[in-house]
């Protein structure tokens, strides 16, 4: 994940930098997963439940990655995943608008901010 490292610029400030590991591989993996969903939408029928299962599911490992990627903590970004994945399920069954998305939000912050309450 992301680690601090303490280095001193030219004038001898003490800056922090961060270090991600294992870029790389993490990228590679979201764009086979990019690829999977591409292929999945465009090779196969949408009537099967189980080719809808499949979707949502790759759809939230490649938003797993991507959050964790970007935002540097697995578990801020399997939170906003899931939160994303619950809503999309939603406006599936026909019950996502703008007031369950928010209700969403609030429970994605409410776990974020218990989490940095619990460590």
């Amino acid at each position: 994940m992301i680690s601090n490292l303490n280095k001193h610029n030219k004038i001898g400030v003490r800056v922090n930098t961060l270090r991600r590991k294992n870029f790389l591989p993490t990228l590679v993996v979201i764009l086979l997963l990019i690829l999977t969903i591409l292929n999945l939408v465009y090779f196969t029928s949408p009537d099967n439940f189980l080719v809808i299962f499949i979707f949502f599911l790759l759809l939230f490992a490649l938003f797993l990655f991507t959050f964790s990627l970007v935002i540097g903590n697995a578990k801020k970004g399997f939170i906003v995943s899931l939160v994303l994945i619950i809503f999309l399920i939603l406006r599936i069954l026909g019950v996502g608008n703008i007031i369950n998305f928010v209700l969403l939000t609030g429970l994605g912050i409410i776990a974020l901010v218990y989490e940095n309450i619990k460590k």
